[in-house]
C-alpha cells in the first residue's frame, strides 16, 4: 500500500502524533487506511471505504502535512 499523505497533528489530544494515509483501493480492502502513531509501540488505525469518509475524519484534526 502506498502512503499518499504523511503529517503531524499540531494540536489537541493527539498533538505530536504522526498521521499516515494509505491507499488500498487496488488492494484487499478496496479503501483507505488512516494510521496514527506515537513512537514504535503506540498507535491505532481506521479503515474507510471511500475518500469521502476519510476526508470527514481528517477534519477532526489539525494536521501539518508534509509537502
Amino acid at each position: 500500500m502506498p502512503v499518499i499523505r504523511k503529517g503531524v497533528i499540531v494540536s489537541g489530544e493527539y498533538d505530536g502524533w504522526v498521521v499516515l494515509v494509505d491507499d488500498d483501493r487496488s488492494g484487499d480492502t478496496g479503501g483507505f487506511y488512516l494510521y496514527f502513531e506515537r513512537g514504535p509501540n503506540e498507535g491505532f488505525d481506521y479503515w474507510f471505504e471511500n475518500d469521502g469518509q476519510l476526508k470527514s475524519e481528517l477534519t477532526e484534526y489539525e494536521i501539518s502535512w508534509e509537502t
